[in-house]
């Protein structure tokens, strides 16, 4: 095994005077080109490298760790050696750990330290402990110290106290745990465990966190089966969303088809499998297709099923029309599909017949369908992307179901609701979200609805570090767009100020600006009220006065 892969040796005026290989796949990729540079300064060649006697330094997206040797003031020896990714994968997570570690070789010389375990004893990145013995950096009693018994007994010792100091600080106690490390039978090293009463708290305190949590997450047992959402999951009490409701909730006992017609995210699953809920027909499958994900080729072998032999490696495999039959089939979005592909859809609904692709064999089926497009369907007929025929077929019933940024009073509720349902799958208390958070959601648009609102949420809860989700656990794009959206600085009616009363054009001033101010924060009177640095109260009693009904 070799201890290097490669050296520079460095003359007087710090000229490279050789380069030594004992790697050769390393050799053959950099030989040629450093070769013609000796003479040059190893700058040159390795522009990041430090005086230092140690360090690592990258080289082609690889670290090299690399050791200075001082043979003699004329000469200089760098050794470096390749770190392979297992190795920087291994330090990493041992950084991420809260407890210390340390890693010393059989003779008691360090070999690593972690971060955790530097902070413990106040030891700063910039002092060098790596390769010195470990009576050297801590002023402890060798039969005091847990590494250097488990050394000498060649045994664990296990959750030591001790107290000590080290070369940068004053006295730490510790509790410690030391385990010996092998190779063949034979001891090599050794690993020392070391926490101080503010870890052991820390540690305490998300245990603590992490068994409520898992106690909660027990007794409530929150999850949602994707296949069983009814009108009661659909979050929001906002006018359009509650219409929206309401007419899916009336016409889900009528076998009707129905067509859902909302942005991508606003819900429309959710919708159909409500629907589906309602109806008679919930004893039998739901069964649904993104149109959008797949080719015509494929979709019409997954809708109407294949006989074995109709083409290379084909089976008998009953299609979705098949699964369905009895229940609902929930063609989303629709509108993704070819004009081709939707004239056989076509001949399904007007005849309730199908065949299998290869097959001979017309096949009855009885379903349900409940489509939905995310653009405006009577356009997309108009600019030949749907067939009129199908679309009025299949449109017995539309549903409009509006955008987040159009139902932005329901935002407080539906972040409390996924908060609330998705806090016990983090192991960490969820206190509150800070207001400015809920301001800064007000002002952007939410171009993926509430889907896009429910990742940001995840990203949230995933990174904050305390209690409170603030604007600093939010993906930087929200932030961004956010600030860019401004509220107009004066309004836009046509104020008549030549011929009217100084009251009466301060008035409609008042009133106009208001009603902007409304539209941009969804018809939320907190927080426009907010925004206007006026209470509640005050903003419901300029509304009733000038008549302004939200």
């Amino acid at each position: 095994m070799n201890l290097f892969d490669f050296a520079f040796v460095i003359g007087e005026m710090q000229e490279i005077k050789e380069i030594i290989w004992k790697n050769s796949s390393i050799k053959k990729k950099y030989h040629y080109s450093w070769s013609l540079k000796k003479g040059s300064q190893m700058s040159d060649i390795l522009p990041d490298i430090s005086p230092d006697e140690q360090g690592k330094i990258m080289l082609d997206s690889d670290v090299y760790l690399y050791e200075r040797l001082s043979l003699s003031p004329a000469m200089t020896v760098y050794l470096f050696s390749l770190k392979n990714q297992r190795e920087i994968f291994f330090e990493q997570v041992l950084e991420l750990l809260t407890e210390g570690i340390q890693i010393y070789d059989k003779k008691g010389y360090m070999i690593y330290c972690n971060k955790t375990s530097r902070c413990i004893s106040t030891i700063p990145d910039s002092m060098k402990i790596i390769g010195n013995h470990m009576l050297d950096i801590w002023n402890v009693k060798e039969e005091r110290s847990a590494t250097l018994s488990c050394l000498k007994k060649k045994a664990p010792v296990k959750n030591r106290v001790d107290t000590f100091s080290s070369i940068s600080a004053g006295e730490v106690t510790t509790i410690n745990t030391a385990y010996p490390l092998s190779q063949n039978g034979k001891i090599t090293g050794a690993v020392l465990f070391e926490r101080d009463i503010l870890t052991i708290q820390k540690q305490k305190s998300e245990l603590d966190t992490s068994l409520k949590a898992l106690k909660e997450y027990t007794a409530t047992n929150p999850s949602i089966e994707l296949s069983s959402y009814t009108f009661e999951h659909i979050i929001g009490n906002s006018a359009p969303l509650r219409s929206a409701v309401e007419l899916a909730h009336k016409f889900a006992s009528l076998d009707f088809h129905i067509l859902l017609i909302g942005e991508t995210g606003t819900g429309k699953e959710m919708f159909a499998q409500s629907i589906h809920r309602e109806s008679a027909r919930s004893r039998q499958n739901f069964v649904a297709i993104n149109c959008a994900a797949l080719p015509d080729t494929l979709i019409e072998s997954i809708l109407f099923g294949t006989t074995k032999g109709a083409f290379t490696g084909s089976e008998n495999k009953a299609g979705l029309f098949e699964e369905a039959d009895g229940g609902t089939l929930f063609l989303d979005e629709l509108n993704s599909m070819s004009l081709a592909m939707q004239s056989k859809i076509l001949r399904v609904v007007q005849e309730g017949t199908f065949r299998r692709i290869g097959g001979n064999k017309d096949l009855i089926t009885d379903v349900r369908i409940i489509s939905s497009c995310n653009e405006d369907p009577f356009l997309l007929v108009e600019n030949s992307k749907m067939r009129r025929d199908l679309f009025y077929r299949l449109s017995s019933v539309q549903i409009q179901i509006p955008p987040l940024r159009e139902r932005l009073v329901d935002l407080e509720l539906l972040i409390e609701r996924y908060i609330n349902l998705k806090k016990y799958q983090f192991a960490k208390a969820i206190d509150y979200v800070d207001p400015e958070v809920l301001k800064l959601f007000c002002s952007y648009d939410w171009p993926g609805n509430v889907r896009e609102l429910f990742h940001v949420l995840d990203y949230a809860m995933n990174v904050m570090a305390g209690g409170v989700i603030d604007i600093s656990c939010l993906p930087s794009y929200i932030t961004e767009k956010s600030s860019s959206k401004t509220i107009p600085l004066l309004p836009t009616s046509d104020i008549d100020i030549f011929h009217s009363k100084l009251e009466n054009i301060i008035g409609d001033y008042e009133a106009e600006l208001l009603k902007q101010v409304l539209e941009y924060y969804g018809n939320n009177i907190s927080h426009a009220a907010k925004s206007l640095g006026i209470c509640r109260q005050s903003l419901s009693y300029r509304l009733h006065k000038y008549g302004i009904v939200v």
